[in-house]
């Protein structure tokens, strides 16, 4: 009886990982929806005086969806890029890291492109409320740390340029 079994075991152990792979053509994900990075600008954070400290590559998030969405799911983020959120207007509404790997310096950037407050080393995967600190324009979120590095503080002024499509 036990030499039958032994060879039983093993055809539904094959039977069962059968099942567990895709039919025919379908494909399993290597990545979720909107987790690789998309260069749409070079952003630039310069002090008051204009002195340039430092540059990015951005992604703009303009979409709700995008907003929404944000880095969550992102197990990294280069040191030279970030993800720039634009309501398309005012907003006040703060933030969360909900679903967020990386620990992230956000950066509240007022109507006049002014760095009006900065959240430094939010925690992942917290549902704690992230305050925007007032009225703001644009979000800029990078690696946490970055903000000490290049020494960002209130009043920064933030300009960018949008990537032009190729002919």
């Amino acid at each position: 009886m036990k030499p039958i079994l032994l060879p039983l075991l093993f055809a539904l152990l094959c039977l069962a990982l059968n099942a567990c792979q895709p039919k025919g053509g379908e494909t399993t994900p290597e990545t979720i929806d909107g987790t690789e990075f998309r260069r749409d600008a070079v952003l630039h954070i310069s002090a008051p005086d204009g002195t340039r400290k430092a540059s990015f590559e951005v992604e703009i998030a303009a979409t709700p969806q995008a907003i929404t969405q944000g880095l969550m799911y992102r197990e990294s983020l280069a040191a030279n890029r970030g993800m720039l959120f634009d309501p398309q207007g005012l907003a006040d509404t703060g933030f969360w890291m909900k679903n967020t790997y990386i620990p992230l310096d956000i950066i509240f950037i007022d109507e006049n492109s002014r760095v009006m407050n900065i959240a430094r080393a939010t925690k992942p995967f917290s549902t704690e409320h992230i305050p925007s600190g007032g009225i703001y324009r644009y979000v800029l979120e990078v690696n946490a740390g970055i903000a000490d590095t290049y020494n960002f503080s209130i009043g920064d002024k933030i300009e960018w340029t949008t990537e032009s499509p190729e002919p």
